[in-house]
């Protein structure tokens, strides 16, 4: 049965009885354990197209439950998006009608995803392994009207010198929000605040293993309303944030998992990343049960016992080829 189980991917509703301030919604769920990266249920931002975002089993990289896990990939020389950056991306859209899951302003809201970085990884410049992005505000003719801004929340990958002093680098993990409450942000961005989250936080130990995070969210651009932010890794808060967290436009952030480089510092020239068990829910955030290590099929279980009770289909992906999806074979 559990064999069954894994091959599932679940998108259902969940009404918790221990929440009734709001109604509890399993906005999206996926492990890749079709084997592939379904584009129903992701929109890339990938311009290497072979081997920017694959699906490997665990001959071919880690994975953290199932049988398959992501791999992307980011390298110097891959081709760049209009903007002249680098990026490896996917983002998760429940509809796949839409560019991706734009999550409502005021409502609470949790992310997991966990993320392993290679045994090789070596400390750069700051770049974004995983972040929640706005969508400037565009006019009646589709023409935006805003910049391009920093993202309202992203986990970053940066650098720190270790101990102080000794000219020695270690990878860290770092924690960064951007907000502005003006109804149009300005080009020259004067009117957008940036908040640390989390410092620069040691991350040698964690290089090669799995990390689990949860981001707890409620994004409000209004510097008296509710946003408010809390990390957690592995299980433990690492970071809480009180305060604005998002821009004031007409849609909410949606969010991306994988690789963004904005510049290229030191002689690295190649990143790679690994994620596995993607979810998000629309929840009060004490009554979500982490995901624990049987990953996407266990939580169905945990789900069941916090008092959940799931509505909807459950429905199994057949494994045949298809014009919307990346059919890619596991990494040999």
């Amino acid at each position: 049965m559990g064999r069954f189980f894994c091959s599932l991917f679940l998108l259902v509703t969940c009404t918790s009885a221990l929440s009734p301030a709001h109604a509890t919604e399993l906005v999206f769920q996926n492990g890749f354990e079709s084997g592939a990266i379904e584009l129903t249920l992701w929109n890339p931002q990938v311009y290497d197209v072979v081997e920017g975002a694959t699906v490997v089993d665990a001959s071919g990289g880690p994975v953290r439950s199932g049988d398959y896990a992501l791999r992307m990939k980011l390298a110097k020389t891959d081709p760049v998006d209009p903007g002249g950056k680098h990026r490896s991306e996917l983002r998760p859209r429940p509809d796949p009608g839409e560019l991706s899951y734009r999550a409502p302003v005021g409502v609470p809201h949790v992310y997991e995803l966990s993320i392993q970085l290679p045994a090789d990884w070596q400390p750069d410049g700051p770049e974004i392994v995983a972040q929640w992005h706005g969508m400037p505000d565009r006019d009646e003719f589709g023409v935006g009207i805003e910049p391009n801004r920093s993202p309202p929340l992203a986990l970053r990958m940066t650098y720190l010198e270790s101990p102080p002093g000794s000219e020695e680098f270690v990878p860290a993990w770092n924690v960064v929000a951007h907000w502005d409450d003006q109804p149009v942000t300005p080009p020259d961005m004067s009117t957008v605040t940036t908040v640390t989250v989390l410092d620069a936080t040691d991350a040698s130990a964690d290089i090669g293993e799995w990390v689990d995070w949860r981001f707890e969210v409620t994004w409000d651009w209004n510097p008296v309303g509710d946003g408010h932010v809390r990390v957690l890794k592995d299980g433990v808060e690492v970071a809480t944030h009180a305060g604005p967290n998002a821009f004031n436009d007409e849609e909410g952030p949606n969010s991306k998992i994988g690789l963004y480089k904005w510049n290229w510092p030191t002689d690295v020239d190649l990143r790679v990343a690994y994620y596995d068990d993607i979810r998000i829910f629309t929840a009060s955030s004490s009554s979500i049960p982490a995901l624990g290590p049987g990953g996407l099929v266990a939580s169905v279980l945990a789900l069941g016992a916090a008092g959940f009770v799931l509505k909807g289909t459950v429905r199994r992906r057949e494994r045949r080829e298809s014009p919307r999806r990346f059919r890619l074979a596991p990494r040999a």
